[in-house]
């Protein structure tokens, strides 16, 4: 039920449970789009320790909408690529175009450490004085959550409290692994020498993953098998010169890598995002990055309905949209989790690379406008072009002659139009139309 006719109007337009990266994305668009929200959040700091390591161009982009592109130059490295080797540590195949020259303004792919991520994007709120954050706080529960905010938004995790209490069933997608991930920072990045690209390390007596992160830190994920005791860290890591004398341990947990999707992402008024609504393997670094998006996604049409009066059926695409996209890279997640046994197998047995795609995340399956190419995709941004559109709607054209059509502000910059006479970009910078 949606409650925008009712007398009395709440005090807050949205409340937000969770201030994880996903809640904090959206809090901090919900008050650039000018939403009173209130976040609650049962930790006082942020989750001390690195989890989410990658995010992309898109997810860059958004946080230099919100102003943080001064902070993401200190905070992120470029990644050089990735590739799958065998137990000898020899080149499978390697995915390349990481460092491409980038079409949304930023590079394809990035590593980076997620408490300080987390401390910026909740540093971020402060400039929101209609933001109320409440750290320390448990959340209410869904009855009195409707009661102050007309809409609610529920990222409080894969163990969501939200999703259990208005019955919103996980379905199983079919990946279920243990693993074991360690992360360590190393004295010196230079010793021991290790790879400079994630590599998939196909070897049939433990499938291993490495990661050189931000910095001095850098990651490994090793998969258990069946009922393995947690193994010994500095005898995993041993192979790879890495002992306590060179690095410090920063954490060695067990994962459960799995694939899950919310039967529903909305229950009236109540929204999943992020991990409440859908968790999967890691292998592509796209769990974060989808409940990113997610927040991009929502917070504009919530501003739309709250403060221009859309239908609120505006509301339902929000799942329409984002289901498929998630689904789409869910699957492709579980193929490379997939790949890297077979290859372990059968080292021959490998797929050609797709060519390197800079918005291959950026796809909206659930988009349809009845458009042609590049209905769905996002705009590029040459030179920032982002700093010179306004918040909402627009017209790019590709000549100083387009007459908007509806009075729509129009900027010209005919390197982002694909060839169009002009295409119409929505709030989150995707293209919804084209004239040709």
């Amino acid at each position: 039920m949606d409650r925008s006719s009712t007398a009395v109007s709440p005090p807050f337009d949205v409340a937000i449970v969770g201030l994880g990266p996903a809640g904090a994305t959206l809090a901090n668009l919900c008050g650039s789009w000018g939403l009173r929200t209130v976040v609650f959040e049962r930790s006082r700091a942020p989750y001390p320790q690195p989890r989410a390591c990658h995010l992309d161009a898109e997810i860059a982009r958004i946080f230099q909408h919100l102003g943080f592109e001064d902070d993401l130059h200190e905070l992120l490295t470029a990644s050089a690529g990735m590739e799958y080797v065998d137990a000898g540590g020899r080149s499978l195949f390697t995915f390349e175009g990481f460092e491409r020259e980038p079409l949304l303004g930023w590079h394809e792919d990035y590593v980076f450490v997620q408490p300080e991520i987390d401390a910026m994007l909740r540093a971020g709120l402060e400039q929101y004085q209609h933001v109320s954050v409440r750290l320390g706080c448990e959340s209410p529960g869904a009855d009195e959550l409707r009661s102050i905010a007309r809409y609610v938004v529920a990222c409080d995790g894969a163990n969501s409290m939200i999703r259990e209490e208005i019955g919103v069933d996980l379905i199983d997608l079919g990946f279920d692994e243990r693993w074991f991930v360690v992360d360590v920072m190393l004295h010196d990045a230079a010793v021991p020498v290790l790879p400079t690209i994630i590599q998939q390390v196909c070897d049939r007596r433990r499938l291993t993953t490495f990661v050189p992160s931000h910095g001095m830190h850098r990651r490994w994920e090793f998969r258990l098998t069946g009922d393995e005791l947690v193994p010994d860290v500095w005898r995993l890591l041993a192979p790879w010169g890495i002992n306590a004398a060179n690095a410090d341990l920063v954490r060695a947990t067990v994962y459960r890598f799995h694939a899950l999707m919310a039967a529903r992402w909305r229950e009236g008024d109540i929204f999943l995002a992020g991990d409440a609504a859908h968790q999967m393997p890691p292998f592509m670094g796209q769990g974060m990055c989808s409940g990113i998006r997610d927040a991009a996604n929502l917070a504009w049409k919530l501003a739309e309905v709250v403060h221009d009066g859309a239908d609120p059926a505006l509301l339902d695409t929000y799942e329409t949209e984002r289901r498929g996209h998630v689904a789409a890279v869910t699957a492709l997640s579980i193929d490379a989790g997939k790949l890297l046994a077979r290859l372990a197998i059968d080292p021959a047995a490998h797929p050609e690379p797709d060519p390197p795609d800079p918005q291959r995340w950026s796809r909206l399956p659930g988009l349809e406008l009845g458009g042609e190419f590049p209905v769905g995709h996002q705009l590029p941004q040459p030179n920032r072009l982002d700093e010179s559109l306004p918040d909402g709607w627009v017209w790019v054209a590709a000549g100083h002659t387009f007459d908007s059509p509806d009075h729509l502000p129009v900027v010209v910059e005919p390197r982002a139009t694909y060839g169009h006479q002009a295409v119409l970009v929505r709030p989150d910078r995707y293209i919804a139309a084209v004239v040709t």
